[in-house]
């Protein structure tokens, strides 16, 4: 695990709604989301068309997305937000899709917060907290993350949403090629929590070193 000391782990949004990134955080599509987020950084968010800057695509211009390259569907074919969500993380896969996690918070009418992670294949995910009162805390965030459980495939009773994936892949081929290439297939991210990314591509680095260790060993026996 990162070491907790390095991060802002009390770290709690005011609010998820009535805020900056509320206009841009459901936007479904990853490489569309990854083009908004470089015109903001250069400026150039005017540049854009509009259309990719809508929460999700009609069924026509998801498939012509698919069509140019599969990379293009990624995160377009998550499920439709309810009523008073947003999307407070995501994580994403290197894969061929570039399949989409979307972990997502919804006001519900007593004033608590409820929590869920949806992706785009219907799996049954649980999280933990379910609700709150308050927006989570960085260390909160982290925690529903890495205790999500319900996987469509995979190892049993294994939770979380990324050294699973890791795992699950490197599992096909414990090479140093396959190694190296894991080690970037999952990135966590959120527009409310500017350190998130950081504390997952540190736990990224800790895991390919565990996996590096334990292929040496084993090349060793041979």
């Amino acid at each position: 695990m990162p070491d907790p000391k390095k991060y802002l782990m009390d770290y709690r949004p005011e609010s998820y709604w009535d805020c900056s990134q509320e206009g841009f955080t459901n936007i479904k599509g990853e490489m569309r989301r990854r083009a908004l987020s470089g015109a903001l950084a250069g400026g150039q968010l005017h540049l854009l068309p509009g259309s990719l800057l809508s929460d999700e695509l009609s069924h026509e211009e998801r498939f012509k997305m698919a069509a140019m390259h599969p990379s293009l569907m990624g995160g377009e074919f998550l499920p439709a937000y309810l009523a008073g969500e947003l999307e407070i993380a995501r994580v994403s896969l290197q894969s061929v899709t570039y399949d989409v996690i979307s972990v997502r918070a919804q006001k519900l009418d007593d004033g608590r917060i409820s929590y869920r992670v949806v992706d785009e294949y219907e799996s049954p995910f649980r999280c933990k907290p379910e609700t709150s009162e308050k927006p989570l805390t960085m260390s909160e965030l982290i925690s529903l993350i890495d205790s999500v459980e319900g996987h469509s495939a995979g190892f049993g009773d294994a939770c979380g949403l990324t050294d699973f994936y890791r795992d699950y892949n490197y599992d096909f081929g414990k090479s140093l090629q396959h190694l190296n290439a894991l080690v970037h297939f999952v990135r966590v991210y959120s527009m409310y929590y500017p350190e998130l990314e950081s504390w997952y591509e540190a736990e990224a680095r800790e895991w390919y070193s565990k996996r590096h260790e334990e292929l040496k060993a084993e090349s060793s026996l041979d």
